[in-house]
């Protein structure tokens, strides 16, 4: 094989050209400019350039602060905006207000005791604690997890009377959806935790939808003012 490598045309050419002293010296430029590009392609693959780095990751709980949100269900409709840990919402035609406690916002404020938030307790602080360390499984363009059902209540009911003996053997299924690195939908399947809770097994779903993530001005200083004068 290296007989009839060497007695080839190609090779009598190159050997010819090497002990040229000018082209030689053509031919090991060649080799440097050859050397020098495969380095820097290799740079750019293994480290990425300054604009991808500064790519606007938001696909995960922990790195949401704000955005405009619609809550659905199957007899609930719920829109509004989340900012740290307050809430603006719009509920059956009233706009009300949230920070520690929920106010009705229509002439005045009015401070609204003994209100339950209901599925709006199930923001994006609730859902990084629920899902924290919890494994899942990838589809295309979402994230499943399944979550024990006691683990669910112990943080969405503060003081609960269900049997928790029983939640232990059930679970609720989580799938958040994500778009552009950045979380656009969560659909929960609480379909367990109504059946313990009311013993109706008709499928439940809870749909939230998230829009401008990240992108919403601190709209409760107004509204912290408004609150200060209530009686």
């Amino acid at each position: 094989m290296f007989k009839r490598i060497k007695e080839s045309p190609t090779y009598e050419k190159i050997k010819e050209l090497w002990n040229n002293s000018k082209t030689r010296s053509i031919i090991v430029l060649g080799f440097w400019l050859a050397f020098i590009f495969l380095v820097i392609v290799f740079a750019r693959v293994s480290f990425p350039s300054s604009n991808e780095s500064n790519v606007i990751i938001n696909d995960n709980f922990a790195s949401l602060n704000s955005y405009d949100f619609t809550y659905e269900t199957s007899d609930l409709l719920i829109s509004g905006q989340q900012y740290d840990k307050k809430q603006l919402f719009y509920l059956n035609n009233h706009r009300y207000y949230y920070n520690e406690n929920v106010y009705l916002f229509d002439d005045k404020a009015i401070i609204q005791n003994n209100f339950d938030l209901n599925v709006l307790k199930i923001n994006h602080l609730f859902l990084n604690n629920l899902l924290n360390g919890i494994n899942y499984s990838n589809g295309d363009g979402f994230r499943q997890y399944v979550v024990s059902l006691d683990r669910f209540i112990n943080l969405y009911e503060i003081d609960t009377d269900l049997d928790l003996s029983k939640a232990m053997n059930y679970n609720i299924v989580v799938t958040v959806y994500t778009s552009d690195n950045i979380i656009n939908k969560v659909v929960m399947d609480l379909t367990n935790y109504r059946i313990l809770k009311t013993g109706d097994n008709t499928r439940y779903l809870l749909n939230i939808y998230y829009y401008n993530v990240n992108k919403l001005s601190d709209f409760s200083i107004d509204f912290d003012k408004r609150i200060g004068v209530v009686e």
